[in-house]
């Protein structure tokens, strides 16, 4: 619906709302497309009956035309990734992503059972090998692609049920994160770049430019100097053009300046970064240091800690961030930092 229209409409169950004028609708993707259909229906029960009626009747005629070659679990596989991929305005991280997890149920799922086939009791066999072969939140974004094959099972009138409807995602356990002090990542980075390799200069710059923009490795690999001003950088988010773009400003504050101040040079343009990745570099100044492993994300880790800590509020860290629920997942993930940042705050009321 238009933004327009939202207050003119009110959802009163699954695929069914009410216009304000009191009529009800049918309001369903069915064959790749949004149906809103007005049903002759006087009170809320008569309409859900009329709204399984006609729901049925569209799958149907779905089934006969565009989805008509759906017919067995790997029919529905593809039918997911070809919607889900081609033509999507998706980051290109993101497309290699949903591409591993179709893959992971092509070879997971009964590719050449009939779809109508696939019982419950098989999806939950099916779950709880992927449920324990896999971490948690991998295993859950698996499941939803599982879920997204059987809706389109639905959808093209395939079967009437869900089979994967009870299945229960994994409860994700908070984890104890280990978080670099600042002069252990000022120690990484002069480790790194005292080794006299040719690409030693950039991949100390790079692991610095991580730990103080507090940006994802993608993020970093595709900043320009176009991106970077006196005093902020730009950070690009989903594809330009389209519906799924934005950006977020990171002001340049003193670390970071002091990691592209060097890397300037008259005229700069293009990548920041040419170098394909510093994670080996990163590893081995960890191995030089006799320190525990430290991944390229645990320099994101970093910053966030490192900002709440200097006394930055978490909505304007989560901003730098790019996060968009005003802190939400920071406060969740950084609880001992907040603890410890209000115990710091308390001794300042005497």
């Amino acid at each position: 619906m238009k933004g327009s229209e939202k207050g003119e409409w009110k959802q009163v169950g699954e695929n069914l709302v009410r216009h304000a004028g009191g009529s009800y609708y049918l309001r369903a993707k069915v064959g790749g497309k949004v149906i809103r259909m007005k049903l002759d229906a006087p009170d809320l029960r008569i309409a859900k009956l009329q709204r399984d009626d006609r729901l049925t009747a569209l799958r149907a005629a779905a089934l006969e035309t565009t989805t008509s070659n759906v017919r067995t679990m790997g029919d529905a596989i593809t039918l997911v990734s070809d919607r889900l991929l081609k033509g999507a305005h998706l980051e290109q991280p993101t497309v290699e992503y949903y591409a591993a997890l179709i893959e992971i149920l092509r070879k997971t799922l009964p590719c050449d059972l009939p779809g109508k086939s696939w019982t419950a009791t098989q999806a939950a066999a099916w779950w709880k090998k992927i449920a324990t072969k896999y971490a948690a939140q991998r295993a859950n974004n698996i499941l939803s692609m599982a879920r997204r094959v059987t809706a389109a099972l639905l959808e093209c009138g395939v079967r009437l049920d869900d089979p994967a409807r009870e299945l229960k995602r994994v409860k994700i356990l908070a984890k104890n994160l280990s978080i670099p002090t600042r002069e252990l990542i000022d120690q990484i980075i002069d480790s790194i770049a005292s080794q006299g390799k040719r690409a030693s200069k950039e991949s100390a710059a790079f692991v610095g430019f991580l730990a103080y923009a507090g940006c994802r490795y993608g993020q970093a690999k595709a900043v320009t100097w176009e991106n970077v001003s006196q005093d902020w950088i730009t950070f690009d988010s989903g594809v330009r053009g389209s519906k799924s773009a934005s950006q977020r400003n990171l002001p340049i504050f003193e670390p970071l300046r002091k990691v592209l101040d060097p890397l300037r040079y008259e005229g700069a343009t293009g990548p920041i970064f040419k170098l394909r990745s510093p994670r080996i570099a990163l590893a081995n100044a960890c191995v030089r240091l006799g320190v525990p492993h430290l991944r390229l994300h645990d320099l994101r880790h970093f910053f966030a800690t490192f900002a709440i800590e200097a006394g930055v509020d978490i909505p304007t860290v989560a901003k730098w961030l790019g996060h968009k629920d005003g802190g939400a997942l920071l406060i969740r993930t950084y609880s001992h930092v907040r603890d410890k940042h209000s115990l710091e705050s308390a001794k300042k009321l005497v």
